[in-house]
């Protein structure tokens, strides 16, 4: 279990890093001058000289690098000697023992609030039940504790020296939500073993005396250390241009190189015949010889076209604004204490050029939080009232006032409605009297979902008390005889006019129990008050105990939490729940223990989730199921013929196969759509023994497959969960996020086309979309939906044809005269919206062209009931076909394939966990969040380093050039007329800090005025401050600065005494001062930092020069810079001649 994170060793650090900073073509390429340069033939500057600004670059790096190793190598030291029980068996008992002598097969004992040592496979618990809680946060962030539970084949009366059992697992993966394995019994039974018992290696074990479990994952092949791979690395768009115009660069150097050589070849064949005037060389050349020899001196001298500080000044850049966005309060939660994350360092001018944002519905633009609103039991609907008002309960002092509840409930329902629940929650019924389903219907609807789910009671609320059973008990030989007999109970009850009926909220009976009376809480999930109120079962008050205490569950699903806070609201209250068995308070009081046989987990593809239980007293097998409507309806028997529909058939033609019953209840799931309900279907199946256990052992294989298990179980719960019979239907509202409808409509306005991947149905999907301003009431919008290939192929191919007959009568009539106002809506605003079977079609190959050409001409699309592999698919159609920046933004475990095939990938802390997060490369907390990230930081970060890379460009070819005109009047000898340090010290030096300072701080716009006007982010959205013209344009300007900068010197300074130095510095002291001018002239926006660092840069250059030539007499023999920049100092000529330069050289801007 040893782990060690660090890259180097004493022995390995220098040859190790110094290989992986070669892995960078620019460093090799500056090491290659500086070889070049140890060439005597060739050599421009002096060897030392010429060597500090990579010895600088990789010594630095290297500093770094050994820093960084350094605190790994001290906090990998403290966790490897971090203690631990394992199982000795030589001793036969628990030893201490460091983390890093653990091994594979070894068992631990942990205790609670201990961190999990290695990714173990839980063997025992001290809990009865054989569960126990961790707490994950150390490894993805969430806070709700996890239930994991032993493996099924094992007892809690675990003997680790007993243990002979082998384990099969599948090879150490990241995947910290999946784990297939087995474990093998003596006598070969093979145990599936899943994610829900297993411990991950970093996890806290919590409220919890005690666990047993073996080490499956050891070390570094543990999930945890498997996913510690640092930041996420992207390359940006921008940084994609900036490595072409490398190219360029390179291409402009290899000119100037080649020109100036031949230079050097004409300059001495003029002389071949003539007695020079100058000394030739010891070792006379040929021209031609000489002039290849010297197209190396020119790669030396003019190296810096290809800026060595460049990708190190982007990277500085990059952290700074990194930090400022980090950093901003505006982009802080204060409900959830949550600021923006950013995950991958190198993408933040990205943020301003997204052309498509991909976003998720559930949780992204709605605040996934689930309220109950409506239901549909049997055909039956059971709405809010009119008033609109939220579901809220009476008060238990309007109660005992006598004031009537907010609702008046339909008479016929009110007497079962109250023998349910804690009265009072105002649903009304739009039915006739005759329509009242039968109670065991209603009974059977709450029951199940107060068993189908994973939800968990919290483990501080599980306090077990033991009932008997009543003294007289009918004889129950079916589910339906059981409402019968809870009727009767309830038939013995004051009258439910006269008393309102608490729900139960303690005892954890594991059989059923005599009734009795409740007192809440103040802080009871019921009640808006704090007032008491009992709840009456036939006996006085006070004869029976009185408990007080509330249940808090545990939930990883919006949706399952408020649909089992809905059932323990009306009465079914799941009191606990361990792995084999659940305990649900009933209405009338009593409680029963139902034995879980088997848990379908919710699966994206299937949609839809079962629990199959028994009943404890008539051992009836029942499996429950909730889903999407699509997924519940596909599987419901036939009325004619029992059985599962055929898949070939389409929806409508199942529809009409469908019971009247079946048609009321897909009839209210479409109204609760339309007004932006999230709908599920629940259903239910009677299975006989037989069935059962054939199922189960074909399941059982599936469980055990170590490759493809998902596919194998996914077919195997899909098998038992057919022919299903209908129960009911919910509609549970999801409110939107607040700021949605605003952040849409600045984002469209920023020419930011928005496509919304939903799992909901359509007509919800819709609703939202309105309400949140996705789609406008005068948009043209197109649906699509169709049911098989050819359908979807006409249907698209009918509407482009439509776009394109508007878009030609719009054009012929230059006016909108001839066309409808519906065409010329449908010209300016088109809305696409399509459901998820036929995206399927439009995905595949023969289609998708015609798909996109379609969606290419909509400002915003909705596409419902889409699969993440959907999800993914779209983002990578138009982020390949289309060319356009993408972003997707989600909060779920669905929405992880979208956002890492996106160009930049949002992930929101949402409800449903952090795999969103932990797949991002931003993470945020509210989706409004999105307008100032990138129209203000995505701005800003794009301008910013776009400017600052152009002035890079420029501000080193200027150097260059100026160098280039002094080989024409130098014989074209690959000398310069600056000292070898002012040469280096140019750019790593003098111009270094200020572009840091613009990339970081400077704001071309304000952010009020990036919030008034949002087609200023069109500017980085089409790449307009960085492209070839303005690269050229950067160049060219160069050239015209360097001839100002030495051409003035040269003309002021002609027939002069000077010497070549002062020459020298006059040109030099000229382009320091126009490149700094000329940043200043970008700089948009003026502050300290700015004023300081141009004042550092210049202050530099003259501390330095009259430094070096105060001290320097012999650096550079035969001639010495000596005392030349004071001489500069006193001189007026060389002031007029250096503001005279500067002046001239910015002139054209």
């Amino acid at each position: 279990n040893h782990i060690k994170t660090t890259k180097y060793s004493l022995l390995t650090f220098l040859p190790k890093n110094l290989f992986e900073q070669f892995h960078r073509v620019a460093n090799i390429y500056f090491v290659f001058i500086v070889v070049l340069n140890w060439i005597p033939e060739i050599s421009a500057f002096a060897r030392e000289v010429a060597m500090l600004p990579v010895i600088f670059v990789l010594a630095v790096t290297a500093i770094k690098d050994a820093f960084e190793d350094y605190q790994r190598y001290h906090s990998d030291m403290k966790i490897n000697h971090l203690k631990a029980s394992a199982y000795s068996s030589i001793e036969r008992a628990y030893v201490e023992a460091s983390w890093h002598s653990l091994h594979v097969g070894d068992i631990v004992r942990l205790s609670c609030n201990e961190v999990i040592p290695a990714d173990l496979v839980l063997l025992s618990s001290s809990d009865p039940n054989g569960t126990c809680y961790i707490d994950t946060a150390n490894l993805d962030g969430e806070s709700n504790l996890k239930q994991r539970e032993i493996v099924s084949a094992l007892s809690n009366e675990f003997q680790p020296q007993n243990f002979t059992h082998r384990i099969e697992c599948e090879v150490p993966n990241k995947e910290i939500y999946k784990f297939h394995g087995s474990l093998l019994t003596e006598r070969n039974d093979r145990i599936p073993i899943d994610k829900s018992n297993i411990l991950l290696r970093g996890c806290i074990l919590r409220n919890t005396k005690y666990v047993e479990g073996i080490i499956v994952y050891a070390g570094s092949e543990t999930k945890a250390m498997l996913n510690n791979r640092g930041p996420r690395y992207k390359r940006s768009r921008l940084e994609c241009q900036i490595n072409h115009d490398v190219i360029w660069c390179v291409l402009l150097l290899f000119l100037m190189c080649f020109l100036c050589s031949i230079g050097t070849g004409l300059s001495l064949l003029r002389y071949a015949d003539k007695n020079p005037p100058f000394i030739f060389p010891d070792a006379v050349m040929t021209p031609t010889l000489e002039a290849f020899l010297r197209f190396w001196t020119y790669i030396i001298l003019f190296q810096v076209m290809i800026p060595l500080p460049l990708y190190v000044t982007i990277e500085l850049i990059k952290l700074g604004q990194v930090y400022f966005i980090t950093n901003d309060l505006d982009l802080y939660h204060e409900a959830t204490d949550a600021r923006i994350q950013c995950r991958a360092l190198n993408i933040t001018e990205d943020l301003g050029q997204v052309g498509v944002i991909f976003s998720d519905k559930t949780g992204t633009l709605t605040e996934n939080q689930m309220i109950f609103r409506r239901c549909c039991i049997r055909g039956v609907d059971y709405s809010p009232p009119d008033s609109g008002q939220s579901p809220q309960v009476v008060s238990a002092q309007a109660i005992g006032e006598g004031v009537k509840p907010l609702v008046e409930l339909n008479p016929f329902l009110r007497k079962e409605l109250c023998s349910m629940s804690a009265a009072s929650v105002p649903l009304s019924v739009v039915m006739t009297p005759g329509e009242i389903p039968h109670d065991h219907h209603v009974w059977d609807f709450f029951l199940l979902l107060a068993v189908c789910h994973t939800v968990a009671v919290s483990p501080s609320c599980q306090v077990q008390h033991f009932f008997c059973l009543a003294e007289t008990t009918p004889p129950i030989n079916s589910l339906d005889h059981l409402y019968v007999y809870l009727q009767e109970l309830l038939s013995k009850t004051q009258s439910a006019e006269e008393v309102i009926i608490q729900p139960r909220s303690d005892e954890d009976p594991l059989c059923y129990a005599k009734p009795v009376m409740n007192d809440l809480k103040p802080n009871d999930d019921i009640y808006q008050a704090g007032d008491h109120v009992a709840a009456l079962h036939g006996e006085e008050k006070g004869s029976a105990k009185v408990a007080e205490f509330t249940i808090n569950y545990e939930a990883e699903s919006p949706d399952e939490l408020a649909l089992v806070t809905t059932a323990s609201q009306y009465g079914c209250k799941m009191l606990s729940r361990s792995k084999e068995a659940i305990t649900v308070g009933l209405p009338d009081g009593s409680d029963v223990t139902l034995k879980i046989l088997h848990v379908l987990h919710f699966d994206a593809t299937r949609k839809r989730m079962s629990v199959i239980i028994e009943h404890p007293i008539t051992r009836e097998i029942i499996l429950y199921c909730k889903g999407a409507d699509s997924a519940i309806m596909s599987q419901l028997q036939s009325p004619s013929q029992g059985r599962k529909f055929n898949e070939n058939l389409d929806f409508s033609l199942k529809l009409k196969l469908l019971t009247a019953e079946v048609q009321k209840t897909q009839h209210h799931l479409t109204q609760y759509a339309h007004t932006g309900l999230r709908t599920l279907c629940m259903a239910r199946r009677i299975l006989s023994p037989r069935e059962y256990e054939e199922w189960r052992q074909h399941h059982l294989q599936a469980e055990n497959a170590l490759e493809d298990r998902e596919n194998f179980i996914n077919e195997s719960s899909s098998e038992i969960e057919s022919n299903l019979e209908l129960i009911g239907a919910t509609g549970i509202e999801d409110r939107l996020q607040d700021g949605v409808p605003e952040t849409i409509d600045t984002l469209r306005k920023a020419g930011i086309d928005i496509w919304v991947l939903t799992g909901d149905k359509q007509e919800t999907a819709l609703n939202i979309a309105y309400s949140s301003q996705l789609i406008s009431s005068d948009q043209y919008v197109i649906i699509l939906n169709a049911f098989n290939k050819e359908m979807a192929r006409d249907v698209i191919i009918s509407k482009l044809e439509y776009l394109e007959t508007i878009k030609s009568r719009f054009f012929e009539s230059h006016a909108s005269s001839a066309s409808t106002s519906t065409e010329t809506a449908a010209l300016k605003k088109v809305a696409l919206v399509v459901d998820g079977v036929t995206l399927a079609f439009a995905l595949e190959q023969s289609l998708e062209s015609q798909f996109l050409q379609l969606a290419s001409q909509c400002h915003s699309v909705l596409c419902c009931r889409a699969t993440p592999h959907q999800k993914a698919a779209v983002v990578r159609l138009v982020k390949d076909q289309l060319q356009k920046l993408t972003l997707a933004i989600g909060d779920g475990a669905n929405d992880v394939s979208m956002i890492q095939t996106a160009d930049v990938g949002i992930g929101i802390y949402g409800q449903e966990g952090m795999q969103a997060v932990m797949a991002s490369d931003f993470a945020i907390a509210r989706f409004r969040f999105l307008r100032k990230l990138l129209l203000v930081h995505g701005h800003w970060c794009y301008d910013r380093l776009a400017r600052m890379t152009l002035f890079m460009w420029f501000k080193n070819a200027v150097l260059i050039f100026v160098f280039m005109w002094f080989q024409f009047f130098c014989n074209f000898s690959g000398i310069t007329m600056l000292d070898d340090a002012n040469q280096i010290f140019f750019n790593i030096i003098y111009t270094s800090l200020p572009p840091i300072i613009l990339g970081i701080l400077d704001q071309d716009v304000s952010a009020e005025m990036l919030y008034m006007h949002p087609k200023l982010y069109r500017q980085g959205q089409k790449s307009q401050t960085y492209t070839k013209y303005s690269y050229f344009i950067s160049i060219l300007d160069a050239v015209w600065q360097s001839l100002a900068t030495f051409f003035i010197p040269y003309f002021v300074y002609n027939n002069s005494a000077i010497g070549l130095w002062e020459f020298g510095v006059a040109c030099d002291a000229s382009t320091v001062w126009c490149t700094l001018l000329t940043l200043c002239i970008e700089t948009k926006s003026w502050n300290i930092f700015h004023w300081s660092g141009m004042l550092c840069s210049v202050g530099l250059f003259y501390v330095f020069n009259v430094c070096f030539t105060v001290t320097c007499v012999t650096c550079n023999p035969p001639a010495s810079p000596y005392w030349v920049m004071i001489e500069a100092f006193q001189s007026p000529l060389h002031w007029f001649t250096v503001l005279l330069a500067s002046l001239v050289a910015i002139s054209p801007r």
